[in-house]
């Protein structure tokens, strides 16, 4: 009951924030803080769903849903006007084909027209609001950049979190909820606890950490990043996620910060602008190398054995499972199985669960359509960054830079794991928002580069319409 009760809680606590704060600052802590403290939905061993509030399989309040009722009461009722900057993205096409493909799936594979709308009501429940929400808020880079203070902010708390669990086991949300939101052997590791705080597993709080720390680290690089709050410096901001990020204990997290890093190194040195399409296109090489059966990836099986051997087994247990699941694949290519019959199983019969891989799980449900849709709805803002590089400031590429690197690191983790964050998709349809109604610096440069030779003439170009 304490579950159903904090949801309803959080819909009431954001129509507060709507009616006494800016709407920008309102809809940013709505979504951070709910996805950061409210119950993880589970699935029990009856069928059960805890953690949420259920009307059908499809129909149920979680906590993403709850930050979506309460954003949206609070901007039908506080902040209407903001409706006025709805404006239709090519975005939109990419989702619609994911959602149009998965209704395609049921009729293709004959598990009926309800399972199909079943599974596009889910899809639209879980993602739509807030990809519309957050183009309606996030209007310029100076917005952006506030969202990406409030998830740092986020990041900064978690990460006290991070170490109190690292020793005492992750055991708030049990406190708190009366339930705990996975498995608990996997939270064991190194005679050590790996926290959890509210998030669903490890594995996504070590992601959280990770990017909160690339953001910071490259804003206070490139001075952008003022004091938290208006007294945390960045160094103790950026030194406390790093700690936080330390004691999850998570190789994915770790890989995600070090590979994020390293890209903007590299943009450091040669200062070009397609480097942020490294991470996307090896994560594409990797898609089609283990489809194809070309990429052979014994040599990761071997490099975590000599770091982890008990990791090393279960790589090589995923990458076979993987195996099994690409020939499934293979036999319904273009929509998949759908999610009813799409995991693979043993001779015996046996579920294989080891279906972790974002990629991989788009692609045996949903086939290459529901694969490719979902690649484009992430890599649209790289897309539109390298387009719309070179007409925007030199502080909108930092931050427009460090996002896109980001989506790549979150690619990289999608061949592995399955957990995509909503803090990025905020920032990824911000990013695209703020590029569609920026203005281009283009024109002001041109009158900067040409105010030297008109004042020679005796013209001013101080003011627009001036006069010699």
């Amino acid at each position: 009951m304490i579950p159903q009760v904090a949801l309803v809680l959080w819909i009431l606590t954001s129509l507060v924030f709507f009616a006494m704060l800016s709407p920008l600052r309102a809809f940013l802590l709505t979504y951070v803080i709910g996805l950061l403290v409210l119950p993880v939905e589970i699935t029990d061993r009856n069928g059960y769903q805890i953690g949420s509030i259920v009307f059908t399989q499809s129909l149920r309040i979680d906590k993403i849903t709850a930050c979506h009722i309460g954003a949206i009461l609070g901007t039908l009722l506080f902040s209407p006007h903001v409706l006025r900057r709805l404006r239709l993205q090519w975005l939109d096409l990419m989702f619609a084909v994911v959602v149009a493909g998965a209704f395609a799936t049921s009729l293709v594979n004959q598990l009926g027209s309800k399972e199909g709308v079943s599974n596009v009501v889910q899809t639209l429940r879980e993602y739509l609001p807030i990809m519309v929400l957050a183009r309606l808020y996030i209007v310029s880079f100076a917005d952006l950049l506030q969202a990406v203070r409030v998830i740092v902010g986020g990041a900064f708390v978690y990460s006290a979190i991070c170490v109190l669990e690292w020793r005492i086991a992750p055991q708030l949300h049990t406190l708190l909820y009366g339930y705990f939101q996975h498995s608990f052997d996997e939270f064991i590791r190194y005679d050590h606890y790996r926290p959890a705080g509210f998030m669903r597993h490890a594995i996504e709080l070590s992601s959280f950490m990770a990017m909160a720390a690339i953001l910071t680290g490259w804003l206070t690089w490139k001075r952008m990043f003022r004091p938290l709050w208006g007294f945390v410096p960045p160094g103790a901001v950026i030194g406390a996620i790093l700690v936080g990020l330390a004691t999850t204990m998570t190789f994915s997290g770790y890989c995600e910060f070090l590979l994020g890093a390293f890209v903007l190194a590299a943009m450091l040195f040669w200062r070009s602008r397609w480097i942020v399409w490294i991470l996307p296109l090896v994560a594409v090489l990797w898609i089609v190398g283990r489809g194809t059966g070309a990429l052979d990836a014994a040599w990761l099986v071997s490099l975590t054995n000599q770091f982890n051997p008990a990791r090393a087994a279960s790589v090589q247990y995923r990458l076979e499972s993987e195996q099994l699941n690409l020939a499934i694949a293979s036999q319904h290519f273009l929509l998949g199985q759908g999610a009813r019959y799409g995991a693979a199983r043993t001779s015996e019969g046996k579920l294989l669960l080891a279906l972790d891989a974002q990629w991989l799980t788009n692609l045996v449900f949903f086939g290459i359509v529901g694969l490719a849709g979902w690649f484009m709805v992430w890599a649209w803002p790289i897309v539109e960054t390298t387009k719309r590089w070179r007409r925007i400031s030199l502080q909108d590429q930092t931050l427009a830079a460090v996002i896109c690197v980001l989506i790549g690191a979150q690619f990289i983790d999608f061949l592995f794991n399955h957990f995509p964050s909503w803090f990025l998709l905020i920032l990824n349809v911000g990013l695209i928002s703020a590029l569609q109604y920026g203005r281009p610096v283009t024109a002001l440069r041109r009158v900067r580069a040409s105010a030297p030779r008109m004042a020679k003439r005796g013209f001013s170009v101080a003011k627009r319409g001036a006069t010699p």
